[in-house]
């Protein structure tokens, strides 16, 4: 058996988070390894070009608030000029109406007679509730059973593949704005009261797509292994075994990968225990080229809710209303997003079955005309949306206290299980390199 080979520092995940962590170690003049089980690097920030189209891995938006402008992200090397911002336009699809989001502010939006019964159920909402509510007593609580009923019950649900009981009511209060009662009042009677929430605006590339970012972080680091997926950690001799059958000894490990698969592969009972209490959705994205402009109707909408259960999608969104750089003249460039369980991801017939339903419902919606479809590019996100469930916190906390006995730093979105911005996830990444260095130096 070959001797291990040993470096001071690895990171497991070419994604944007794994990139930054690698630039931070660059930057130190640090011996590391970025191990990346892809050919390719950019993780789920990619994007495929087919023909006349440039498709991300569904919407990836920059959404920035700690950095000003792309050209403040750290090691990226953008430049401004390169980016465009977008005040998003997004929508719910609502009795057969585009409704502004978040629909919750834009009651007067919405058509009668369930616009009335909104309005009256809010009036009749039950009063706060218990610590231990659930993420549905906080919706319904919030804005009323029957909006919650009508739209925000089931587009959570299909969203996140799961039923809204078994998420925590104070866990998702970081992603799920609590309801303003004066911007609530204030939507049911303007028709004009559009409130944009929070991600009101983001950058996206002028030419192409979301790779853009991937591109800028990647420049200059050599010390990539793609196709080496990571097969088995053992944290006693701080070793990964990759699926080249390569060996490799760390001294600080950082992490993008899932945290519930970092800690099913840990051998360490403790760690697959916790795995076991993590839960996540998977979603499979189509992303559809058109060979004509889109329809009138969808005049400069970025996405679309659909939260009609008897839909197979939980989102449409067009890439050619967020840039004309994502496709030929004349042409438009769409996606859709279906969630399901990581369960059924594994096993649905995604082309002989999905695909051929979602484009149906698409046409019965009148949204597009399948003669016009020129192609459909299908991945699947096994590991799309964490779930908040009560038990998530202390099982994150004490999974990451554990590796951190170990040297091992979980980064990024995935590598911290929760849910968080693409500037979220450069940042834990930088953040983590820095901190471990300092701790290192005591």
């Amino acid at each position: 058996m070959k001797s291990p080979t040993v470096i001071d520092a690895i990171v497991v995940g070419g994604g944007i988070a794994g990139l930054t962590a690698a630039q931070a170690l660059r930057e130190q003049g640090r011996h590391f390894c970025l191990l990346e089980r892809c050919p390719s690097l950019g993780g789920l920030t990619r994007t495929v070009e087919i023909g006349e189209f440039c498709f991300d891995y569904t919407g990836h938006f920059l959404h920035l608030s700690r950095y000003g402008t792309p050209a403040d992200i750290p090691y990226a090397g953008l430049e401004n000029k390169d980016w465009k911002t977008v005040d998003r336009r997004s929508c719910c699809f609502i009795g057969g109406k585009f409704v502004a989001a978040p629909i919750q502010y834009n009651l007067a939006e919405v058509p009668e007679p369930l616009r009335t019964e909104c309005i009256h159920s809010y009036e009749q909402r039950p009063s706060m509730f218990a610590q231990n509510a659930t993420f549905r007593d906080y919706i319904v609580a919030g804005f009323g059973e029957r909006l919650a009923d009508l739209f925000l019950i089931p587009q959570n649900e299909k969203t996140m593949a799961t039923s809204l009981d078994r998420l925590s009511s104070a866990a998702v209060r970081r992603f799920f704005p609590a309801p303003d009662e004066a911007k609530i009042r204030n939507g049911m009677e303007s028709p004009t009261a559009v409130d944009l929430g929070y991600n009101a605006r983001f950058w996206y590339p002028r030419q192409g797509g979301i790779d853009a970012l991937v591109a800028g972080l990647s420049r200059g680091i050599q010390e990539c292994v793609v196709h080496a997926d990571v097969c088995k950690i053992n944290l006693k001799s701080r070793t990964i075994i990759a699926s080249d059958g390569k060996t490799y000894r760390w001294n600080v490990l950082f992490s993008s990968m899932p945290l519930k698969y970092l800690c099913s592969i840990a051998e360490d009972e403790i760690l697959r225990e916790l795995a076991s209490e993590l839960t996540h959705s998977s979603t499979i994205s189509f992303n559809i080229g058109l060979r004509t402009p889109l329809k009138p109707e969808f005049h400069g909408i970025h996405w679309i809710y659909v939260p009609d259960r008897e839909m197979p999608f939980y989102r449409v969104g067009f890439y050619s209303n967020i840039s004309k750089g994502t496709c030929a003249p004349g042409h438009s460039a769409a996606y859709v997003e279906v969630g399901m369980t990581p369960e059924e991801a594994d096993k649905v017939d995604v082309i002989g079955r999905i695909q051929p339903e979602v484009l149906a419902h698409l046409e019965i919606l009148g949204w597009i005309d399948r003669r016009d479809v020129i192609c459909v590019a299908t991945h699947t996100i096994r590991c799309a949306y964490v779930h908040h469930t009560p038990a998530r916190d202390r099982v994150v906390s004490a999974a990451l206290a554990r590796l951190k006995e170990h040297d091992v730093h979980p980064i990024g979105r995935y590598g911290l299980w929760d849910y968080t911005s693409m500037e979220d996830s450069i940042d834990s990444a930088r953040r983590a390199v820095t901190e471990e260095a300092a701790w290192s130096t005591r």
